[in-house]
């Protein structure tokens, strides 16, 4: 068995609700959006500012939940001994917290001079060096998962009109694929 293994893995069923859970969250904002744009619905009537507000909210909710229920779910793991509670899960945490401080300015400097169409395809890269760099403190499988976040932010570079659907699937399909593939290792 291989003991580079952490205590916020995403493989097994923590991965299927993750990615099921982003599924949702990325159609939900992908909504928002349109009713935005099209004027004619409730929140279209928001001013843009508290519309970004709203946008804010609405994901440092899904992180916050997500992250819950990363460790929710993986304590429940370390209660059944099924994986060992391994020191590299603080080099893990540290590699995506400087990450995602670092990726929020970046989106939010994006966000302020108005290149919205950047925010996904850099989120992604942002996300995919993140699951990059955690490779040599887990499996080892988390680089193909990197390597494929930045596939996918690239072709949301080059198809923006198709962002929102790369996100899904590298977010929602990705993860689910990768918990399945792992469930049986847990």
């Amino acid at each position: 068995m291989n003991t580079k293994i952490h205590n916020l893995s995403l493989e097994g069923v923590t991965g299927i609700i993750f990615g099921i859970l982003s599924l949702f969250f990325i159609y939900f904002i992908n909504d928002i959006l349109n009713q935005y744009l099209s004027a004619s619905k409730g929140v279209s009537l928001l001013p843009i500012s508290f519309f970004q507000l709203l946008l804010i909210a609405i994901c440092f909710f899904f992180m916050l939940f997500s992250y819950i229920l990363i460790v929710f779910m993986n304590k429940k793991r370390k209660k059944s001994n099924s994986k060992k509670w391994e020191l590299n899960a603080k080099q893990i945490r540290r590699i995506y917290l400087i990450h995602l401080f670092f990726g929020g300015i970046i989106l939010y400097y994006i966000m302020v001079i108005g290149v919205l169409k950047l925010i996904i395809p850099a989120s992604l890269i942002l996300y995919g060096i993140a699951t990059f760099l955690a490779n040599k403190f887990t499996r080892g499988s988390t680089k193909i998962l990197g390597i494929l976040f930045i596939f996918n932010g690239i072709l949301a570079l080059i198809f923006s009109c198709y962002s929102f659907i790369l996100w899904g699937v590298a977010f929602g399909i990705y993860h689910i694929c990768y918990g399945i593939i792992y469930y049986n290792s847990i």
